[in-house]
């Protein structure tokens, strides 16, 4: 029955945040980080019964994606469909008592079944040990320090401690209790700095304590120090401060925010800022027709820091011989010094018209130049076609390359500030030279107002697009079918982010309809 238990903890995660509740009754203030180990490397919390405006923010979002008019009802059926095995029930085991909110946390996830507890406030005590001999199969039971718990035939430990309902692998059931008058969680400075910078009025929050997560991986397997330290080497994620994410939705959207602090300078915060979407103007210069586009910053320098960053490890000036014997390509002269931000597009929603292009920024047009031959030449001789010189509208050079069993051809053009890789003519011309920009549709300001005015948007794409595209190829399959309803309620989806100093922040969010 640990699943019962633990899935109580996580439902809410699982399913964008239960609603099955309204008042929370006296725990209506509870946090069950004030109940989990300072040392917790990871820590996830959801608010199971939320209230007043945050609930009925939740039921509009929860309503559009699950296209019902009582979203609460439909979720609570899930539950209940979820625990059936179990013959369980959200109304009759588990509403009596649940409280507002519920946490899972664990130490290190080394291991094929790492130690995990789930932390479950409690509204109605009395209620909740009635209901735990059913929950846990009416188990063995024991007492550890004043408290008493139920235990399955998995060794799984449940009990209440000072207003919440514990339930985990028996050692660690032991550990929070040892810990009820020492360090927790919820007072590390660590843990309130950076959950500080996420949205107060959130459905659900994830933290991440990156070096105690390594420490604790080193301590369960000793052996695995020396590949760690390997990584340390060029990438010292056990300095990077703590990292964390939180849910919000409302009947607009639904967004997904994260931090990461005091992230080294270095490769590691080039990653992270790449991952997060830095600014590129490249995003906004996109045609205005795209349904998905994708712009990252500053790609040329970035790769020359990371390879020259792993050189210790994999040997970077070998990889870049290797390369040169295989490709002809000089990593160097043919790349890194004239590649600025790298984006692309794709727009059409038939076969017909579907189009897109990979999209270069030239820093230095004249290397450019120089390895726009290299790479016409190579990507000839790879896919067997001899490249014929064709004309398009902005470019200085172009070639067409035929694409088996493909409508349209593969094109390669440079112009001033670009090189692209497109299919078809019209998205190579576009590429270098859109007549609408995607920065002026209301796809990108949809995108923007959602994102915010601090951050940059790095992604964008419209689900109506793509399940139009979907249909123009003709019957879908079963699986899609299943999901177009709910697909049908997303409508722009876009990431964004801002990088200050070593601080790393993203947002995810989709637009609902």
């Amino acid at each position: 029955m640990r699943t019962a238990l633990l899935s109580c903890s996580c439902v809410a995660l699982a399913l964008g945040l239960a609603s099955c509740g309204g008042d929370a009754g006296s725990s209506g203030d509870a946090d069950p980080a004030s109940l989990v180990p300072a040392n917790a490397a990871m820590y996830f919390e959801a608010t199971i019964r939320p209230e007043g405006e945050q609930r009925e923010d939740v039921l509009a979002a929860a309503g559009k994606i699950m296209r019902t008019p009582d979203p609460a009802a439909k979720i609570q059926e899930l539950v209940d469909e979820g625990f059936e095995d179990d013959d369980l029930t959200w109304e009759r085991d588990f509403a009596p008592w649940v409280g507002e909110k519920a946490g899972v946390w664990l130490r290190d996830v080394s291991g094929e079944d790492p130690p995990v507890a789930g932390v479950i406030a409690v509204r109605d005590e009395k209620a909740a040990e009635a209901a735990l001999p059913k929950l846990q199969d009416d188990g063995e039971r024991g007492t550890y320090e004043g408290v008493n718990y139920v235990m399955d035939d998995e060794d799984t430990a449940a009990g209440l401690v000072d207003g919440y309902l514990v339930v985990g692998d028996l050692p660690v059931f032991k550990e929070v209790v040892d810990a009820r008058d020492g360090d927790h969680l919820a007072d590390s400075d660590g843990y309130k700095d950076v959950i500080g910078e996420l949205e107060d009025d959130r459905l659900g929050l994830f933290y991440l304590d990156t070096k105690a997560l390594i420490d604790a991986a080193v301590k369960a397997d000793p052996a695995s120090a020396a590949q760690l330290q390997q990584v340390r080497s060029f990438l010292p994620i056990d300095k990077m401060g703590p990292s964390a994410g939180a849910l919000t939705a409302d009947g607009d959207g639904i967004a997904i925010d994260q931090i990461a602090t005091d992230i080294p300078d270095g490769p590691l915060r080039r990653l992270a800022s790449l991952f997060a979407g830095g600014e590129s103007d490249l995003l906004t210069e996109m045609p205005g027709d795209s349904w998905g586009a994708l712009a990252l910053p500053d790609v040329g320098e970035g790769a020359r820091e990371l390879v020259n960053s792993f050189g210790g490890l994999i040997g970077g000036a070998a990889l870049n011989e290797q390369v040169k014997r295989s490709t002809g390509l000089d990593l160097e002269a043919d790349v890194y010094t004239w590649l600025g931000d790298i984006g692309g597009f794709v727009r059409g929603t038939s076969e017909a018209e579907l189009g897109g292009a990979l999209v270069l920024e030239s820093t230095d047009d004249d290397r450019a130049a120089s390895a726009f031959g290299k790479f016409v030449g190579l990507i000839g001789q790879q896919a067997g076609v001899a490249p014929k010189p064709v004309k398009i509208d902005g470019a200085e050079s172009a070639v067409a390359i035929a694409a088996p069993d493909a409508p349209q051809e593969l094109v390669l053009a440079r112009g001033e500030g670009k090189m692209v890789a497109a299919y078809s003519t019209a998205a190579a011309e576009d590429a270098l030279s859109p007549d609408a920009k995607l920065g002026d549709s209301p796809t990108f300001k949809s995108a923007e107002a959602i994102l915010g005015d601090d951050m940059n948007a790095s992604f964008v794409l419209s689900m109506p697009a793509i399940i139009e595209l979907v249909d123009a190829f003709g019957e879908a399959d079963a699986d899609f079918e299943e999901a177009r309803p709910y697909l049908e309620a997303f409508e722009t989806v876009v990431t964004g982010g801002s990088v200050d100093d070593g601080t790393v922040r993203s947002r995810t969010a989709v637009t609902l309809k």
